[in-house]
């Protein structure tokens, strides 16, 4: 079986192969899909990313999500300790350039998400690989599931294009499963365990 570093080459290099037009249909596809789905419906507060290096793009998302007066927070990494916090922004204008030049909330952005179980809350979440139980395959630092792990409350949507899609992955006790993984074709639904 290959390894998660194998896995996580292979696919992303599929991802980057994917050409601009279908890399924009595709991500269009993806989010007209996430917009229709209970869980983004409902939720109050989206906890959302920046997309980076061909991720699935989240700007229509952001878009509706401030239009629709939800609350949106954005991620941003502490590289000394290798954890990441929410911070909220309701304009791209309060994003700069951080962590591997990925877009972050700006230093004198202070809101930061808190976990309220009166609130429905959803983290939109990326990844470089996931199955079809669910798993995800990051890149390699833990960020997601450091942060997940104390806020299983939490519904997660992952973003992915098809072919980012594998019939299992390596995993381990600590990672966290997605409740939905939505691709262009399809839309993966998971139990809780």
């Amino acid at each position: 079986m290959e390894t998660k570093s194998e896995i996580r080459k292979r696919i992303l290099a599929l991802r980057s192969n994917l050409s601009d037009g279908d890399f924009n249909a595709k991500s269009s596809a993806i989010v007209q899909k996430v917009l229709q789905t209970a869980e983004y419906k409902e939720a109050e507060n989206v906890l959302l990313y920046a997309d980076y290096c061909r991720e699935v793009m989240t700007r229509g998302i952001f878009d509706d999500a401030v239009l629709h007066k939800k609350r949106v927070y954005l991620p941003k990494v502490d590289s000394l300790t290798n954890t990441m916090e929410f911070y909220r922004v309701t304009s791209t204008s309060q994003l700069t350039r951080g962590y591997k030049g990925i877009l972050e909330p700006r230093e004198d952005i202070k809101n930061i998400y808190r976990l309220d179980k009166n609130e429905d809350t959803l983290a939109i979440i990326p990844g470089a690989a996931f199955d079809t139980q669910g798993y995800r395959l990051g890149y390699g630092k833990g960020f997601y599931d450091k942060y997940l792990s104390s806020k299983r409350q939490i519904s997660t949507i992952a973003l992915a294009f098809s072919c980012q899609i594998l019939d299992e992955l390596p995993h381990e006790a600590h990672d966290i499963k997605m409740d939905k993984v939505v691709t262009e074709e399809i839309i993966i639904h998971t139990l809780r365990v």
